[in-house]
């Protein structure tokens, strides 16, 4: 039985098995340390409990997704497809990682929120308006006001997890999974768009 486990490899494992998981209370630290081969008490040096495993999960997650959409933006060769990929990259993180979206959005965690997840999260919002304030300005000649375009961007934003919500719940207006992810960004880059022109 393994006793040298890393804090990282801890959170990269629950992410794993977390991923498309619909109940994230059915796991919890012995399963992953099963997983990991070790024993569950190897677990609490670095997690007092499941709930500090989740906030870290949670800052965790949106490294991983701040990645994903610095990737797709780099590959886009126009402002138009930047825009459209800007708003993609929400679709497909939350679409092709459930569980990750019920951890982000739906699953309450207890305690108080840790100072690295509010820090992580304020980070993740000064990049995200800083690129799509990039964008509009390739777009258009100029920056977009940067309080108008945090408001929008979190109207926009919610209306993505509005939409996905619906659908994990089986309540969503389109049920395939390609034309639903098509969809979104459809909307949520003509949301953005007319939003922050009619505002700015």
């Amino acid at each position: 039985m393994k006793k040298n486990i890393t804090k990282e490899q801890i959170v990269e494992t629950a992410l794993e098995l977390m991923r498309n998981k619909s109940d994230l209370r059915g796991l919890n630290l012995r399963e992953i340390a099963r997983t990991l081969g070790c024993a569950h008490t190897n677990l609490y040096n670095y997690f007092p409990s499941y709930n500090d495993l989740l906030w870290e999960t949670h800052a965790t997650i949106q490294e991983i997704f701040m990645k994903m959409l610095t990737k797709k933006l780099d590959i886009a060769n126009t402002a138009e497809m930047r825009l459209a990929y800007f708003f993609e990259a929400f679709v497909e993180m939350y679409l092709d990682n459930k569980g990750w979206f019920r951890l982000a959005w739906h699953e309450y965690i207890d305690g108080d929120r840790p100072q690295g997840d509010i820090e992580a999260t304020e980070a993740t919002n000064k990049m995200l308006n800083q690129h799509i304030a990039e964008i509009w300005k390739e777009l258009y000649g100029q920056y977009p006001n940067a309080d108008t375009t945090k408001r929008v961007l979190h109207n926009t934003h919610c209306y993505v997890v509005g939409e996905i919500s619906n659908y994990l719940l089986g309540r969503g207006l389109i049920q395939n999974e390609a034309e639903l992810k098509a969809y979104i960004t459809r909307e949520a880059v003509r949301m953005f768009r007319l939003c922050l022109m009619s505002n700015d």
